[in-house]
C-alpha cells in the first residue's frame, strides 16, 4: 500500500462507529483530503487528541481505493484557546466551514493553506469575530469568486463615497448605475474601507485592529449573505453564532 506524508490543518471531524473518525484535512501538498482514522477516539490511541479540529499537524496516510487512512499524526501547533472559549470556537468554525464548503478535494491551494495556518494564531489570541471576517474576506478573494468592491460593475468607474452593492451583479454599483440593478443594498464608504482594510491585513502584523461596531456587523451580515448565496444553502456555524453568540 502506498503511504505518503502531509502537513495539514484539521478542517472538520465526523465520528463514526464506536471509536473511529472521518477527518477532513486541508493539506499543503494536496489541498483538501478526507481520511479515516480508525480507533482514534480510544483513550490509548496514539491519534487520540491529535486529530481535533483546528490542529496544525503532520501526518502519514495510506492511499486507499476510495478513502485514505491516517496511520500516524503529530501536532505541530495546538490552539486550545479555540475550544475553551465559545465565541472563538464559533467564529473559527465559521471561517473553517466556509473554506471546507467552498474548496474541492485534492486541488492544491497553497494560498488557502497559508491563510489557514496564518489565521489560527490570530483567531486564538485576538478578536475572533474580526479575525474570522478577515479570513473570509481574503479567502473569497483568492477563491476567484470575490465581488468587486472598488469599481462599479456596470460602468467601471472607481467608487468614491457612498454607493450600492449587488450580490447578483457581482459587486459595487455607482449611484449613476443603481437604477439598472436589482437586489441592491446600501454600500457606505465606511463599509468599503472596512473591506479594504480586511483585504490588506497582514496576519503577522501585531498592530491593534479597531473597527466601528456597526460596520463590523454590516461586514458580517454581508459575508454571511454572500457566501450562502454562492453555496445555495445556509452555514451551520451561522445559526450557532446567531443563537448563542450574538
Amino acid at each position: 500500500m502506498e503511504t505518503f506524508k502531509v502537513e495539514a490543518v484539521v478542517l472538520k471531524t465526523d465520528d463514526f462507529g464506536d471509536s473511529n473518525r472521518v477527518v477532513t484535512l486541508f493539506t499543503k501538498e494536496y489541498g483538501k483530503i478526507e481520511a479515516n482514522a480508525y480507533g482514534c477516539r480510544r483513550a490509548r490511541s496514539p491519534l487520540s487528541g491529535t486529530l481535533q479540529m483546528f490542529n496544525h499537524i503532520s501526518a502519514q496516510l495510506t492511499r486507499g481505493a476510495q478513502v485514505d487512512t491516517i496511520r500516524e499524526a503529530d501536532i505541530l501547533h495546538f490552539y486550545d484557546e479555540l475550544t475553551k472559549d465559545l465565541t472563538r470556537l464559533a467564529y473559527a468554525s465559521f471561517f473553517f466551514e466556509i473554506v471546507n464548503r467552498m474548496t474541492f478535494p485534492r486541488q492544491s491551494e497553497l494560498e488557502t493553506f497559508s491563510l489557514l495556518t496564518n489565521s489560527l494564531p490570530v483567531l486564538s489570541k485576538r478578536n475572533p469575530k474580526v479575525a474570522a471576517l478577515i479570513g473570509a474576506c481574503q479567502f473569497m478573494e483568492t477563491s476567484g469568486v470575490q465581488l468587486n468592491f472598488d469599481r462599479c460593475v456596470h460602468c467601471g468607474v472607481e467608487i468614491d463615497g457612498d454607493a450600492a452593492i449587488s450580490l447578483l451583479d457581482g459587486g459595487a454599483v455607482c449611484m449613476n448605475c443603481v437604477d439598472a440593478v436589482q437586489n441592491v443594498r446600501p454600500y457606505p464608504e465606511a463599509l468599503r474601507k472596512t473591506f479594504d482594510t480586511m483585504l490588506g491585513f497582514n496576519w503577522r502584523d501585531d498592530t491593534k485592529l479597531t473597527f466601528n461596531t456597526r460596520q463590523l456587523n454590516a461586514a458580517e451580515n454581508f459575508f454571511v449573505d454572500y457566501v450562502q448565496s454562492v453555496l445555495g444553502s445556509n452555514l451551520k456555524s451561522v445559526q450557532f453564532i446567531r443563537e448563542f453568540i450574538n
